[in-house]
């Protein structure tokens, strides 16, 4: 064999050696995603209302405070999600909004229903004092409906659909509600323009950073279970309507509650007693103690509970079927001056008490 033959068998033998190896090394090595990629791509899993891409180191560094070693912070907010989130979802479809809004409160609060910041914004959606006044809710030495689940809640997502209303841009509306909606309005003088990337500069630092605060806590409630976190269990509370003055420490005395439980979830009574009230004002109770708070409240086992939502409609309809006679015998009034006098409220308020067999929170009532 010629040496130009011998060198070329030698080169093909070194060759079919390589090959196999160079085509292993390629099949085992993974495809490697950028973490910005990853973040983004779980994000837009989430149909949240505003364009999600988690570039900004803002973004990661919040997603990595919500789920970094430890955690157990975040395990409780889990578990208030739990509790809070079909409060949540109730009131956000009841107005036509984007059921995934309801991250915002854990951006806002981390669900301390009980959080008042440096800037006395309180609750659960961090409202000032004026703007929770200007939607309708009591805020004084007695009363502070901000730390009301449901009324906070609602009182939200009413200005969250009045911003939208105005800028018709969820980033902007986002802004609106950590700024101001007259801090954004100059911004956008400021910048000519209605574009948030334009406008995004002329808003405060935190503002800027309050969509990817939203996003983290997207991404935190959503993906938890992939980096070892669990939600923290916590005992169910149910709604119960307190129409006469009640002290939240008597309340808890006679019906085998720890009074600092009963504060605890219940932040709204500021000076822990109950105001009377034709209205009523919700008290959160422990599940498993509402039916001894009934009982201790109207005096008598409960017959029949109406829906907790309120519905005039339903009430009316309950009241119809049992008819006004029974109403007129129970309270010792002619049924025509039921039928024809009583507004639509005070109507549900009897029905349910008829119902209830409840006369002594009837006697509260109109001794008011």
């Amino acid at each position: 064999m010629s040496k130009l033959q011998r060198a070329f068998y030698q080169g093909l033998c070194c060759l079919l050696v390589v090959i196999p190896t160079m085509a292993s090394a390629t099949l085992s090595s993974p495809v490697t995603i950028s973490r910005e990629a990853q973040l983004t791509n779980r994000l837009q899993r989430l149909d949240l209302p505003l364009p999600t891409v988690a570039t900004d180191a803002f973004t990661q560094r919040k997603i990595a405070d919500y789920l970094g070693p430890g955690g157990r912070s975040t395990e409780r907010m889990l578990g208030r999600a739990n509790l809070y989130f079909p409060i949540f979802e109730y009131y956000l479809a009841k107005h036509c909004m984007p059921a995934s809004l309801k991250y915002l409160a854990v951006a806002e609060s981390m669900l301390v229903p009980g959080a008042v910041s440096s800037a006395r914004a309180a609750g659960l959606w961090q409202l000032m004092p004026a703007t929770a006044r200007e939607m309708g809710l009591r805020v004084d030495g007695t009363i502070d409906e901000r730390l009301d689940i449901h009324r906070s809640t609602e009182a939200a997502v009413l200005m969250l659909k009045g911003l939208h209303e105005e800028f018709a841009d969820w980033n902007m509306v986002l802004a609106a509600y950590n700024a101001g909606g007259g801090r954004v309005r100059r911004a956008i003088r400021a910048a000519g323009s209605d574009t948030y990337d334009e406008v995004m500069a002329y808003l405060p630092g935190e503002t800027q950073r309050y969509v990817a605060a939203y996003l983290a806590a997207a991404y935190a409630v959503n993906y938890y279970d992939d980096h070892g976190l669990t939600p923290r269990e916590l005992p169910g509370t149910e709604s119960v309507r307190v129409h006469r003055r009640m002290t939240l420490a008597k309340l808890a005395r006679e019906c085998n509650i720890r009074p600092a439980t009963l504060r605890r979830i219940n932040p709204m009574f500021v000076q822990a007693y109950i105001p009377a009230s034709a209205a009523g004002y919700r008290l959160r109770v422990p599940s498993e103690q509402k039916h001894a708070v009934q009982q201790f409240l109207w005096g008598r086992p409960n017959l029949v509970e109406l829906p907790g939502d309120e519905n005039l409609e339903a009430a009316q309809s309950v009241a119809t079927q049992q008819g006004f006679d029974p109403l007129a015998r129970l309270f010792g009034v002619r049924a025509g001056h039921l039928r024809y006098t009583t507004p639509t409220w005070r109507a549900r308020q009897l029905t349910e008490w008829m119902l209830l067999d409840n006369l002594d929170n009837y006697r509260a009532f109109a001794s008011l």
